[in-house]
């Protein structure tokens, strides 16, 4: 493999194009041109690592070819070396002027002639390697500043997330953090019980998007098909309509950053999901409370009222009594036999009613404690 540097030789001498051609091309690839117009041809189609141009030359002159050269974006880069008989600053400065790298005055001795060759061509590798180091410092200081735009983008769709309190708000939010990163999106969310919202920026989901997002879930949970993807989680199906195929880093990264996003909605769907099974498990809750509420109220109630009737037939069952007692000339001792015994049972009746009223009072208040509980909720 030659790896000997490419070097243009231009001069309308040819005895002075023989000498420089024998001088160098022990360590470099020589080519030769007898003009400029000639040269820069050659400058153009074979791009060498170094041009030697005769400042006098008929038609174009070196200093000429030099502008050319220079003016051109593609070959702007090629560095030019002029030789010359004259060594006058006015002559330096024009070489200066149109971006010559250095003089070599004729005539030269080939060992300096093979310095100063060597020498440019240092120059230019290490001018190479320091392009290419700051382009490579400049390409990841701006992957770095699009990442960090990225995850601020990232980190304000979540944000939006915990301002929902239902799955359609939830879709809505996710539609409009994946607008944040300049693509189009149509996003179903499966709900819990087993009904599904599909939405994009415009509104509800056409057929064929939604068919679409089901046979594609599945598949892998990142699946993408050219300018297509579609990302797939338990409980939610996102189809991207318009992934940037050939940009190979932003894709990467947008795959990344819509899994992280689409991953938060499903864990703020999960949430959103047993704030509503626990929602609805309060109102049943309180719903049973309120019913059971209500009828040991009309049961203590009735007891009350049933207390109080009893007290009010115990009462006419003595005054019957007695009044029958007048009427059947019982003797002394037969008509006290006959009280004792009924007061007796009264009193074993009024004493069970006694000992019900005090369960009966610790139901009233047990009923007042559930009234507050609803009240209070």
């Amino acid at each position: 493999m030659n790896d000997k540097p490419l070097v243009l030789i231009v001069d309308d001498d040819l005895f002075m194009l023989d000498f420089i051609f024998d001088a160098l091309s022990e360590t470099c690839n020589v080519i030769t041109a007898e003009n400029g117009k000639t040269a820069l041809q050659l400058v153009q189609q074979q791009r060498p690592k170094l041009v030697l141009a005769d400042v006098k030359m008929p038609e174009m002159d070196g200093y000429e070819l030099c502008r050319q050269i220079k003016n051109d974006f593609d070959i702007s880069d090629t560095p030019v070396l002029f030789l010359s008989a004259l060594d006058g600053i006015e002559d330096r400065l024009q070489g200066f002027d149109v971006g010559g790298e250095d003089f070599v005055l004729k005539p030269t001795n080939p060992k300096v002639l093979q310095a100063k060759v060597a020498h440019v061509l240092q120059l230019i590798e290490e001018r190479q390697q320091l392009k290419s180091q700051a382009q490579y410092a400049t390409n990841t200081a701006m992957l770095a500043m699009v990442s960090m735009s990225e995850t601020s983008l990232l980190i304000e769709g979540i944000k939006r997330f915990n301002n929902c309190s239902v799955p359609l708000d939830l879709a809505q939010a996710l539609i409009s953090a994946i607008t944040l990163f300049e693509v189009d999106s149509v996003v179903e969310l499966i709900l819990s019980e087993g009904s599904s919202i599909a939405i994009n920026a415009r509104g509800p989901a056409s057929a064929l998007e939604t068919s679409i997002m089901h046979h594609m879930s599945t598949m892998d949970r990142i699946t993408q098909f050219k300018s297509r993807m579609a990302i797939t989680y338990p409980h939610i199906r996102v189809l991207i309509s318009n992934m940037p195929e050939h940009d190979d880093d932003r894709c990467g990264r947008l795959r990344d950053n819509l899994a992280i996003l689409i991953e938060s909605t499903e864990y703020r769907l999960e949430a959103l999901n047993i704030m509503m099974k626990t929602r609805e498990r309060d109102i049943t809750i309180a719903a049973t409370i309120k019913s059971l509420t209500q009828a040991l109220s009309q049961i203590d109630q009735k007891q009350r009222e049933g207390r109080t009737s009893i007290a009010i037939i115990l009462n006419n069952i003595t005054s019957r009594i007695e009044a029958a007692l007048v009427g059947l000339q019982l003797t002394e001792r037969q008509e006290s036999s006959l009280v004792n015994i009924v007061c007796h049972g009264l009193e074993e009746v009024s004493n069970t009613i006694i000992a019900d009223a005090d369960f009966q009072d610790q139901l009233s208040n047990a009923i007042k404690a559930l009234q507050n509980t609803i009240n209070n909720a």
